[in-house]
């Protein structure tokens, strides 16, 4: 199945965030302003991971539609610009004030666009969310917050590993979650060697197609640490969750972007 990307209008968002040329977002029928709740996507960080994910939306929400009119499924905004500086390497530099001023710029034109609630997929990207004004943060849908929901849904004693970038990891970003405490002991954290080759792994998955060689190598390290499943702690494993979910490979990937288009109408109703 494709789904159709809905594209941002070609004047980019937003000239209260310093973005020119913005206009509001308007209703389905053409005219006055947006009604009902949106889903704004900011991406591009990788613009694979986060085409998929909005491919993820409308395959979920067409299946749970039926025979439904396209009408009834979810608006959605996404902004993929693939010109956000590397993650890890903004992090390692202390780069943080510059990148934070262009997340507070993509999300604030996501929102002026009409958005309700906005995910920036990326989870690294999560470290910078701070910077953003109190009111922007509260409409974000945090991928490390439904990670850690996913964790605690889990089946009792299984244990997962984390597969994250070097930055997320040196960030401590899910270790600073105020729910971390609860899910620890399940979380498996991959020694150095092992999470330089994850890495790596992860930023193949930006570069290549996903092959079956490709995705065995995740599931050997699974299994080599004992664990369950994979943690997507980067959402360059929405591709291998989409891979595994196609191809019928049974290991369990905890996949924020996932559970989140599972579980859009709840979430875009709060």
């Amino acid at each position: 199945m494709t789904a159709r990307l809905p594209l941002l209008p070609g004047s980019r968002p937003s000239t209260a965030h310093g973005r020119p040329g913005a206009t509001p977002a308007t209703g389905h029928g053409g005219g006055g302003e947006a009604t009902g709740p949106v889903l704004g996507i900011l991406g591009g960080m990788g613009p694979l991971a986060s085409a998929a994910f909005l491919q993820t939306v409308y395959e979920t929400a067409v299946e749970r539609a039926g025979a439904a009119a396209e009408q009834t499924l979810p608006r959605c905004l996404l902004d993929s610009d693939p010109g956000f500086p590397d993650r890890t390497d903004t992090i390692r530099s202390r780069g943080e004030a510059a990148w934070a001023d262009r997340l507070r710029r993509g999300v604030g034109g996501l929102l002026d666009m009409g958005a309700t609630r906005v995910v920036v997929a990326c989870v690294t990207a999560h470290h910078f969310v701070g910077a953003l004004e109190p009111e922007h943060r509260r409409r974000l849908i945090s991928l490390v917050s439904t990670t850690l929901d996913e964790l605690a849904a889990a089946p009792a004693g299984a244990r997962y590993l984390l597969v994250a970038t070097d930055g997320t990891r040196e960030a401590g970003i899910f270790q600073r979650a105020p729910r971390w405490p609860e899910s620890a002991h399940r979380v498996v954290l991959p020694e150095p060697d092992v999470q330089r080759e994850l890495h790596g792994l992860l930023y193949r998955l930006k570069a290549e197609p996903l092959t079956a060689a490709l995705a065995d190598r995740f599931r050997v390290l699974a299994h080599q640490h004992g664990c369950a499943g994979l943690i997507a702690g980067c959402t360059e494993l929405h591709l291998l969750s989409r891979w595994q979910r196609r191809n019928g490979d049974g290991t369990t990937v905890i996949d924020p972007l996932l559970a989140i288009a599972t579980q859009l109408t709840t979430l875009l109703s709060r």
